[in-house]
């Protein structure tokens, strides 16, 4: 619950000087005053994946898509935004001013602190400190939204924080995952993954399990039964998706993950079974196994030619 002086602080803010105080302006050589503008807000945003997926399931998105847009907003990194700069570069572009209004009230405390007193500028809280908000126990790798496809739509931003569940372009072999297992993790249903994806254009590959017989590979089946009749059909595995959105640099997120990997309560909890596995090495090394692994099948052993196999170990 946030504190009745926090809205009345910047209601006040908003109607008397936009949520910050005024500066004078800038006077050039000739002696006209010029007013201060903000700099252009990048489209190139970075998303942590992580961080997405635990905003998604606390229902609290909208101030995370706005905590990207700051981030990118703020080019030397120090963490503080003038608060006219945000009027300026946001409104109305991207938001109107009732709306990232309420977004500022909402993320307070989780996202930034608001300026009080005299003070002006907006503070961002870092990746670390999010990460602690949501009890993120690691960080995984960013990625960035194109240059020109960040939407301005509310649909459009949860699609894309809901797409970079799925990774980037950028990752050759994803592994296969059911719908079921997608909405587990992320609390978005199936029907509503679907509008997801066809929104962003994440690229969907079906997978299909094969068996070894000696030399030869054989599909498995399995027989589906409906009303009135049963058929038989090859065995599915779950998809693999890609997004248009490409893979970014680590930056400071491995340092972050120590960091948070020190503190963690359950630094020492079992990792879960793997079940796919790229290559027969990796399949050997491991030590935590599913009961039912699979090994993804070579292009030149493949039943069908182009189709995407695993086969049954």
């Amino acid at each position: 619950m946030l504190k009745p002086s926090t809205s009345n602080r910047l209601a006040h803010r908003a109607t008397t000087c936009q949520m910050g105080r005024r500066r004078r302006p800038e006077v050039t050589p000739d002696g006209v005053a010029q007013r201060r503008t903000a700099p252009p807000l990048s489209l190139s945003i970075k998303l942590y994946p992580a961080v997405c997926i635990a905003a998604l399931k606390e229902k609290i998105d909208k101030p995370l898509c706005l905590w990207y847009e700051l981030r990118a907003l703020n080019k030397s990194g120090c963490g503080g935004i003038y608060t006219d700069d945000i009027w300026v570069a946001l409104v109305p572009e991207l938001y109107s001013r009732a709306t990232l209004f309420r977004i500022l009230v909402a993320g307070e405390g989780i996202f930034w602190d608001i300026p009080q007193k005299e003070r002006s500028k907006l503070r961002l809280r870092g990746l670390e400190s999010v990460s602690r908000y949501f009890s993120i126990p690691l960080i995984n790798r960013p990625v960035v939204v194109p240059d020109g496809q960040w939407p301005r739509s509310r649909k459009g931003k949860r699609a894309w924080i809901y797409g970079s569940f799925h990774g980037s372009n950028g990752k050759a072999n994803p592994k296969p995952i059911s719908r079921q297992s997608i909405q587990e993790t992320t609390s978005v249903l199936r029907r509503q993954q679907i509008r997801y994806e066809k929104e962003i254009k994440v690229r969907r590959t079906p997978n299909f399990v094969v068996r070894q017989v000696g030399d030869r590979m054989m599909p498995m089946t399995q027989e589906v039964f409906g009303k009135n009749k049963s058929w038989w059909k090859h065995r599915r595995l779950g998809n693999t998706y890609k997004t248009p959105a490409l893979a970014a640099n680590w930056g400071m997120v491995k340092r972050l993950n120590r960091a948070l990997k020190a503190r963690s309560l359950n630094g020492d909890e079992a990792p879960r079974p793997r079940r796919y596995f790229m290559t027969a090495s990796s399949f050997v090394r491991c030590t935590e196994r599913d009961l039912q692994c699979f090994l993804m099948a070579l292009p030149g052993q493949r039943c069908i030619k182009g189709r995407q196999e695993w086969v049954a170990v």
